[in-house]
């Protein structure tokens, strides 16, 4: 036998080898359908849990900084002596003494003041049908925990003040109470619940407590920070579960 034939055949050999790995490197319009479909179920099922963990995260981390930025104020405030006693103001005055520590910030004025209107500047008595919800998202909230005062912050976040002549477990004797409440995503992003997106701290003394810790004016979780509840001061509670409990965003947020 010649070499051209020997060659040849090499050759129609070789030819048909890679034809048979090619043919193996492919894949059908079925199976390609099929990969798709399952991807897309996979998607389906994962992407809704892994926005919810990412919402949950971004607020947690919102609600840590907004609570240390005000941690913050009210330290450098008794630094320099000045009162964090409820009892050295009138309301509507603390939330001006407060705004002098905050580099930025908007005063958006008070009830008895009149609220600017403004793109930062939000919520009044005249808005409660479109403003805050308790923490069952339906109750309208006790708006008048918020007209002591307004700022805006820099970050976008709205604090509401209350400066509260309170009656405490002795009825004879009155007990003045500051209240400082966080929109900790603003007053334009929803879902501008308490609990939720909104949070109340007590300052007792020089220290600034979340609302529901040992110390601090409501504390009853039953009614004060309960899904179902329909006290329209439901929510305010929350702060300290806020606070201590890794998961709290993620449940509420379902």
């Amino acid at each position: 036998m010649s070499i051209e034939t020997l060659t040849g055949q090499t050759n129609i050999d070789r030819f048909r080898v890679g034809a048979r790995n090619d043919n193996k490197k492919g894949f059908t319009l079925a199976e390609v359908l099929i990969t798709l479909g399952i991807i897309g179920v996979v998607a389906a099922m994962t992407i809704p849990s892994l926005m919810t963990a990412y919402k949950a995260q971004r607020f947690r981390s919102q609600f840590l900084k907004s609570y240390s930025t005000l941690q913050q104020v009210v330290k450098r405030m008794v630094a320099e002596d000045v009162s964090t006693e409820a009892s050295s103001y009138a309301p509507n005055t603390f939330y001006k003494e407060f705004q002098k520590f905050i580099t930025g910030s908007t005063d958006c004025g008070s009830y008895l003041q009149g609220v600017i209107e403004s793109p930062v500047c939000h919520y009044s008595h005249r808005t409660n049908e479109k403003g805050y919800k308790a923490y069952n998202k339906k109750t309208n909230a006790y708006i008048h925990y918020f007209d002591d005062g307004i700022l805006a912050m820099p970050d976008g976040t709205s604090l509401y003040f209350e400066n509260l002549n309170a009656l405490g477990n002795d009825t004879s004797v009155r007990t003045p109470l500051i209240f400082i409440s966080v929109d900790i995503n603003g007053y334009n992003v929803k879902p501008n619940i308490w609990g939720i997106d909104m949070f109340t701290f007590q300052l007792s003394g020089s220290e600034l407590l979340p609302m529901g810790a040992r110390g601090t004016w409501f504390t009853d979780e039953n009614v004060y920070c309960n899904p179902t509840g329909t006290n329209d001061k439901n929510g305010i509670a929350c702060s300290v579960k806020a606070k201590d409990d890794t998961e709290y965003f993620k449940r509420v947020l379902k």
